[in-house]
């Protein structure tokens, strides 16, 4: 899909509302693109570590003999590493879960909602409030279902979760799963361990794929909300 044109975006609010709408918004719709590339920053850091672990490492022994029956350092040197690449995923499930609120901002921002009757409080503006007020204008429905998905659909609760447990309660600390059957695409994968959340319960999962499914998903939907706010945009009269 084509990238969100957002010079378009800027072009737009600057026509219908003003220069002043526009600083308002600009930041936001930069914050979007910024997320993404933080959240694939973080990924690539991530992976480029489990690498060289495993070149370093695991070519020739298993991961229970590296660090409890090879060299002294073999326990302290994995528990670093592995604190290292639950730094860099974490920090990569919270650029991803700040998506829906950024985008929310953007729209609301974009569309001068703070300008009608009915303004959203400041420290309330999330994407469930926005889409709920984008669900009220007809233009602008298709915006607010595109958002709302972004925020419920995929695997997208599952990562709220973990960022919400590793925020407020205790970080999700990450594991390394060894494959002994060999039937396994991959021999070593990085897990976030399962854990309960808001009554809720959640099943471990390999970071590497829900981080890629629900970076691949966000963008794409990103992508779509962008397009659509340009066209409800352009098709306004000034």
């Amino acid at each position: 899909m084509e990238p969100w044109n957002l010079d378009e975006t800027r072009q737009q609010i600057a026509r219908l509302f003003g220069r002043d709408q526009l600083i308002l918004a600009k930041d936001s719709l930069r914050s979007i693109d910024d997320r993404q590339i933080y959240a694939w920053v973080h990924y690539q850091d991530a992976l480029q570590l489990i690498d060289a672990y495993i070149d370093e490492n695991l070519k020739n022994t298993t991961l229970i003999e590296a660090i409890h029956f090879g060299e002294e350092s073999g326990s302290t040197d994995f528990n670093l590493f592995i604190r290292k690449v639950g730094a860099y995923f974490i920090a990569c499930v919270q650029s991803i879960h700040t998506l829906p609120d950024i985008l929310a901002h953007a729209i609301y921002f974009s569309l001068a909602i703070n300008l009608t009757a009915k303004p959203i409080r400041e420290r309330s503006i999330t994407a469930s409030s926005v889409a709920k007020r984008l669900s009220e204008i007809p233009d602008a429905e298709a915006v607010g279902l595109l958002l709302t998905e972004l925020a419920t659909g995929g695997a997208f609760p599952h990562l709220s979760a973990l960022a919400n447990h590793s925020k407020h309660r205790s970080i999700i600390f990450p594991s390394m799963s060894e494959d002994w059957t060999g039937l396994r695409p991959e021999r070593h994968l990085v897990m976030f361990s399962a854990f309960e959340c808001d009554g809720n319960s959640f099943m471990q999962v390999s970071a590497k794929e829900l981080l890629v499914a629900e970076s691949a998903r966000c963008s794409r939907l990103v992508s779509q909300a962008g397009h659509a706010l340009n066209a409800v945009l352009r098709n306004r009269a000034p």
